[in-house]
């Protein structure tokens, strides 16, 4: 390459890497296509377009560039792991522990390496190994680097239930850096504080703050609100509540969710279901899907289940929404015969042995595996294809307990839905609309696990599901915070308190505020 061209290419990146920097996404991608037209073999060129993609979350576009920069620079650590983290984004687990391993061979000592590759073993509830991955993180990284590892090793913590060690490296961290809004969600969701404790005068010290960032400003509000509910303040717990969600500024997903449901009802007839189940679907292998809104006592129902000697956790992961999108090629959902056949036979088992093996790295020598990943539901119709004996447990719970679990918890922008009663309302018919869809079209193939009976009669009702899954019953499911396994939900404490009823009728107290969920039962 000639210094001037390389001057060229060298000014371009610079740009682009500017426009990113300022959100302009869309210029930046477009430049980028210009440049790699132009610079086909630079690997700096393949792999910033592949930022600008993924950082608009198109991670299977994002890919072919990733790996084309790696395939360029084999040695070149950041692509390597950029690359593992597309992959991961789109669940394809063992092939992202390929790159995450491969960067640790090119550069052993290198704190990137180190730390991501920690990152990817928590991320598959790999908790142990993560922490030593994290340690040896800190133990290279620069002082301004330690704050997010610091972080990842309290999630890391508070999964495994290590509560204590997790109070206490809090506090130690609070008191060496001045990033203390993260730390003080973390320390003030852990027991319980009302408005009269220090700790809420500790958050509303850090509010005071004009310089917090909206993101840290929204979520101490919402620790500030459960605080104040605590206090059975309940008016000014629900007014913190939302005005932490409108900070975030995010936009509604409940028009395009509601169309989507359209397609799907549409697309997934019974008869269409079945004819292309028998054609493509893999008989061999039978995963658990748990699926339900979020808040819905999902993670309960996977921990039950995988306290099961013959059952094991995958978490959640995004494979089901990479699979879906594989099988659709792109197409509107109602082609979807049409793109099965383009695939054929063997474009399907591959796609179908992308999920299998993706459980089975996470969750090995399982007879089952439990995908935990609630918006699965969605996809109950490719599952069902893809796999005739998967078995589907759908998680039901009072919509306006759910709506105000998930108020007092740091949802992000996916799910605006749940920001407001009347966005709520609309969300929920459209995915009620969709499993009655799923019930009518795949008749005895969902079971619905109802919260509330769940908790105030446990055995029966995890027998029941138990049965379903064709498991006998063991004892250690009636004790799922007994469950050794990492829970890495926002429902990680709470679960580790054993199955009790104190979760119901949460939503009573704000009544007055939930009338448009409360009408539309």
């Amino acid at each position: 390459m000639t210094r001037n061209r390389a001057e060229r290419l060298s000014n371009a990146l610079r740009h682009i890497d500017g426009l990113l920097a300022r959100g302009s996404i869309s210029e930046a991608e477009a430049q980028a296509r210009q440049l790699v037209r132009e610079n086909p073999l630079s690997a700096q060129a393949q792999f910033i377009l592949g930022i600008a993609i993924q950082s608009q979350g198109r991670f299977e576009q994002a890919e072919p560039h990733f790996a084309r920069a790696v395939t360029l620079d084999g040695k070149n650590v950041n692509y390597i792991l950029n690359y593992g983290l597309c992959l991961l984004s789109m669940g394809r687990v063992p092939e992202a522990a390929a790159l995450y391993g491969k960067a640790r061979s090119v550069a052993p000592s290198n704190v990137d390496a180190i730390w991501r590759s920690g990152s990817f073993l928590a991320r598959i509830g790999h908790m142990e190994e993560a922490l030593a991955a994290f340690s040896k993180a800190l133990e290279r990284a620069p002082e301004g680097a330690k704050h997010a590892i610091r972080l990842e090793v309290l999630d890391c913590l508070l999964s495994l239930g290590r509560v204590d060690e997790a109070r206490a490296q809090i506090e130690r961290f609070i008191a060496t850096t001045p990033h203390h809004a993260r730390y003080l969600c973390l320390l003030a969701s852990i027991g319980k504080h009302d408005a009269e404790s220090d700790m809420f005068g500790r958050v509303g010290r850090e509010l005071a703050r004009p310089d917090l960032p909206p993101v840290d400003r929204s979520d101490l509000m919402v620790r500030r609100g459960v605080m104040l509910q605590q206090s059975k303040r309940y008016d000014e717990a629900f007014a913190s509540f939302t005005e932490a969600k409108r900070l975030l500024r995010a936009p509604s997903v409940t028009a395009a969710f509601a169309r989507e449901v359209d397609a799907r009802v549409a697309a997934f007839d019974q008869e269409r279901l079945g004819r292309l189940a028998a054609k493509y679907g893999r008989s061999g292998y039978q995963p658990v899907f748990v699926v339900g809104l979020p808040r819905s006592g999902t993670t309960l129902a996977a921990q039950i289940i995988s306290a099961h000697s013959r059952a094991g956790n995958a978490g959640e992961l995004e494979t089901m929404t990479y699979c879906a999108a594989r099988l659709g090629q792109g197409r509107p959902l109602s082609g979807i015969e049409a793109s099965l056949e383009q695939l054929g036979d063997d474009g399907v088992a591959e796609i179908a042995e992308i999920y299998e093996g993706a459980m089975r790295y996470v969750a090995p020598e399982k007879a089952l595996a439990v995908d935990k990943m609630p918006l699965n539901f969605r996809f109950i119709g490719e599952a069902a294809i893809l796999f005739p004996r998967a078995r589907f447990v759908n998680c039901t719970r009072h919509p306006a307990d759910t709506f105000i679990s998930a108020l007092q918890t740091e949802m992000n922008a996916a799910h605006s839905y749940s920001y407001d009663p009347a966005g709520y309302a609309a969300y929920h018919r459209e995915y009620r609309r969709l499993m009655a869809h799923w019930d009518e079209v795949l008749p005895g193939r969902v079971f619905h696990l109802s919260y509330e009976r769940l908790v105030s009669d446990p055995e029966p009702a995890i027998a029941a599901l138990l049965d379903y899954l064709g498991l006998p019953m063991e004892e250690a499911c009636l004790h799922p915070e007994r469950n050794a396994g990492a829970v890495t939900t926002f429902s990680r404490l709470q679960v580790r308190s054993g199955i009790n009823t104190s979760s119901v009728a949460r939503w009573k107290p704000y009544e007055r505020h939930l009338k448009p969920i409360l009408e539309s039962r």
